[in-house]
């Protein structure tokens, strides 16, 4: 049988450059070797691409640049990558996999690369993946559909303590900052606003945060259970995701199980709604009065070894290795 070519992309011009090489490293230690020819193809902060043909440790150590690294571009013609060695030669691909992260990558800019290349590819086209990683946009979907989001402030109105001052375009929780006061809003403005794509100021939505996965499996949605994590910071940020050992992840999440059916039903309406296409992760507040908040969705949710989107389907009843092959049309 013959094997799909998949080619993996990971690092890139990111905020998240970091949490791509791991997810990127998730990903290559699941694949199955015998269904899959796999090409790396790693992205530098710089915007360098070169295939990568060392051990898959060294993506995940950010030791990958340097030795057994060749340049490589696209052909925009072919949707087929051009190795730019010793001798150009083109590396035909049947799907490309750009567990990639952040700005610049997730934001549907990349997505419309391959698009223009007619190139097939993981995860949503670039007109989604623009709506979704825009905070303010996905909210106005969500109100559309009738689910709650979180009361918005700019900044010249009189803002009720405390808030969340957030990046319009970032995931991972990445230039966030819980603002207690009036004297803090100024610093927490600037380094939002040193990510670029604007600002967005929410109120405190007081609840637990509650995760759901949903993955296109044969024409059909897989969505996961809820899932919640406990942590010991003031919100589940970026060092809490990623760098903390106190963690514990819980699923399903323990809430009511007619909260836990609507969270299902909302995510399922929004998969819809924001034109998403093999897999998302969608992040709900369920708050202390029972209301049900959207907060955000991820179109590439994270594949490390503490991402919560392969705990979730794997407690769907979808192992990792079973994700990648639903993604990959295998």
């Amino acid at each position: 049988m013959k094997r799909t070519t998949l080619c993996v992309i990971f690092g890139g011009k990111s905020s998240e450059y970091e949490v791509s090489l791991r997810s990127a490293f998730g990903v290559l230690c699941n694949l199955d070797y015998e269904k899959y020819e796999v090409i790396r193809v790693g992205v530098t902060k710089k915007g360098e691409w070169y295939i990568f043909e060392g051990e898959n440790e060294r993506i995940l150590n950010d030791t990958w640049q340097g030795d057994g690294c060749v340049p490589v571009t696209f052909d925009l013609t072919s949707g087929s990558l051009l190795a730019l060695g010793k001798d150009v030669y083109a590396i035909d691909v049947d799907v490309f996999f750009p567990i990639m992260h952040g700005e610049l990558v997730e934001d549907g800019r990349l997505q419309g690369l391959f698009d223009v290349c007619g190139a097939k590819y993981v995860g949503c086209n670039s007109f989604a993946s623009h709506i979704c990683m825009d905070k303010y946009l996905a909210k106005r979907v969500a109100q559309s559909l009738g689910i709650c989001v979180a009361r918005e402030y700019t900044e010249s109105c009189e803002i009720v303590y405390p808030v969340f001052v957030k990046p319009r375009m970032c995931g991972s929780s990445i230039g966030v900052s819980r603002v207690e006061g009036k004297e803090e809003l100024p610093a927490a403005l600037e380094k939002a606003k040193s990510y670029g794509g604007g600002v967005i100021i929410e109120e405190e939505i007081k609840g637990g945060e509650v995760e759901i996965g949903v993955l296109e499996v044969g024409g059909e949605l897989v969505i996961s259970p809820g899932g919640t994590v406990k942590h010991g910071g003031k919100f589940y940020g970026y060092e809490e995701k990623y760098h903390s050992e106190n963690n514990r992840y819980i699923i399903p999440a323990p809430i009511g199980e007619e909260q836990a059916k609507y969270l299902q039903e909302c995510a399922k309406k929004l998969f819809f709604a924001l034109g998403c296409r093999g897999l998302a992760r969608f992040d709900f507040f369920v708050c202390e009065d029972g209301r049900v908040v959207f907060n955000e969705v991820n179109t590439m949710p994270g594949f490390t070894s503490v991402s919560m989107y392969p705990m979730l389907m794997k407690a769907a009843g979808v192992t990792y290795r079973e994700i990648i092959d639903c993604l990959a049309g295998n």
